[in-house]
């Protein structure tokens, strides 16, 4: 029996390790281009079938939080469309579908098994790290590239034919893409919450690491000219200092709103195109903010801007005309067009209601979840800004197929703060656990 019992211990640890080395490398895989590139989705499939199989696997049918529920009910109203043929998301295919969409959720469940079922916050504390090193890594790869060609994460981004072999050359390189450059913007952010000193006791090496990670994920960020991505870090710097709950965000979007209703049309345009100035020296960055304040001084409607507006308003109307079932759907009319730019609209423009109502039951069910855990810490406050970026940005961007912001908004953010061994003990005294180590969880 003795003997059973040590090999049945050695069994269950070997799990564990297992376990332990699957997650890290499913978490490098989406944090780091290279990597990626190389294993591929095959690679991925592996280390999760791994991760899946070495964890506890009652996890599965015990109860489950709401947004784990309203994942499945999302992906449930996408059967109907897979069995009429109709499960396409506009020229991008159904790749899109099949594929990128299940991985942009993969984090919620990985994160809700470690922090919510294990309550591993040590664990939670490795996957970051893991995730600032990659990232860390990815942006000077990036940067790299970008110093050789400054559209190397546009050209990865797009569909035209011809860019091929510059696409195979950047990837071999390890360059990250559009959805790299806004996952590490949201990055960015959370690790702003360790900027002060005397907030916490890191030690040494993690204090390194996170300065070397906002380094590099600075100058990468700047040189890849992704002005929404500027724009919604400067942004989430300045939220940040005023928001510390949900009610304070809303009373300075209040007051944001009536200040751009009462401003001039023509002196908010001015001052737009004093604001690009600051960024004279970044020509991408400088025609984009210089187009937006031109668009709003003078009216001109064959801006880049007014294309982009007229972009969502086409999912908007498509939407409206089809609010149900989307065009894909039984009474849709699947030549109706679609802007293709806007993540949320596009989504119901092409399956409606029927897939958006979950689709926004998980983000709040989600977002609520995590918010409750931090109500009585400053990372409450940091959290809702990001949360509030993101719902924004699905509104400009595409966003559901970018799979690299989704494992880092509902796998890496929520996990943060778990890297300081003082906030995992404020934690673990809650449930009345100690901390656990590499050998034991």
């Amino acid at each position: 029996m003795k003997i059973y019992n040590s090999y049945n211990n050695k069994l269950k640890w070997l799990a564990k390790v297992a376990n332990l080395i699957a997650c890290i490398l499913i978490c490098t895989w989406f944090t780091l281009p290279y990597f990626r590139v190389r294993g591929g989705v095959l690679v991925l499939l592996i280390l999760f079938f791994v991760w899946l199989t070495t964890s506890e696997l009652k996890w599965l049918t015990q109860k489950w939080t709401w947004d784990l529920v309203y994942t499945l009910l999302f992906f449930i109203t996408l059967t109907p469309y897979l069995i009429s043929g109709n499960l396409q998301y506009g020229l991008a295919g159904s790749k899109i579908v099949t594929v990128h969409f299940p991985l942009f959720f993969v984090g919620i469940f990985m994160n809700h098994y470690y922090m919510y079922y294990k309550r591993n916050y040590y664990v939670l504390g490795v996957i970051v790290v893991t995730s600032l090193i990659a990232f860390t890594i990815g942006s000077v790869q990036t940067y790299m590239g970008l110093e050789l060609n400054p559209l190397a994460s546009r050209i990865l981004a797009t569909s035209v034919s011809h860019f091929e072999e510059e696409k195979v050359k950047l990837n071999q390189m390890g360059v990250g893409g559009f959805g790299y450059i806004y996952a590490s913007g949201f990055l960015f952010l959370t690790l702003l919450y360790f900027v002060p000193k005397y907030r916490f006791k890191l030690r040494k090496i993690i204090k390194g690491i996170i300065l070397v990670s906002l380094t590099a994920i600075s100058f990468m960020i700047l040189k890849a000219s992704y002005t929404t991505v500027i724009l919604i870090i400067l942004s989430g710097i300045l939220l940040v200092t005023v928001v510390r709950n949900k009610r304070m965000l809303v009373l300075t979007l209040v007051v944001i709103f009536v200040l751009i209703l009462l401003i001039p049309q023509s002196s908010l345009g001015e001052n737009i195109l004093l604001f690009s100035k600051l960024f004279s020296g970044n020509s991408i960055v400088f025609e984009k903010l210089n187009d937006l304040g031109t668009s709003l001084l003078y009216n001109i409607t064959t801006s880049q801007t007014n294309n982009r507006i007229n972009l969502y308003m086409q999912s908007a109307n498509t939407f409206f005309n089809q609010p149900l079932f989307g065009i894909y759907g039984p009474f849709g009319n699947i030549n109706s067009s679609v802007g293709g730019h806007s993540g949320w609209l596009d989504l119901l423009a092409f399956y409606g209601l029927f897939t958006g109502v979950p689709l926004v039951a998980i983000l709040y069910t989600n977002f609520k979840k995590h918010l409750r855990v931090y109500r009585e810490d400053r990372y409450y406050g940091y959290l809702v800004v990001i949360y509030f970026l993101f719902v924004v940005l699905g509104f400009i961007n595409p966003v559901l197929y970018v799979y690299e912001i989704g494992f880092v908004l509902f796998m890496v953010v929520p996990s943060v703060p778990m890297i300081s061994v003082e906030i995992r003990s404020k934690y673990l005294s809650l449930r009345g656990d100690k901390d656990e180590n590499f050998m034991d969880y």
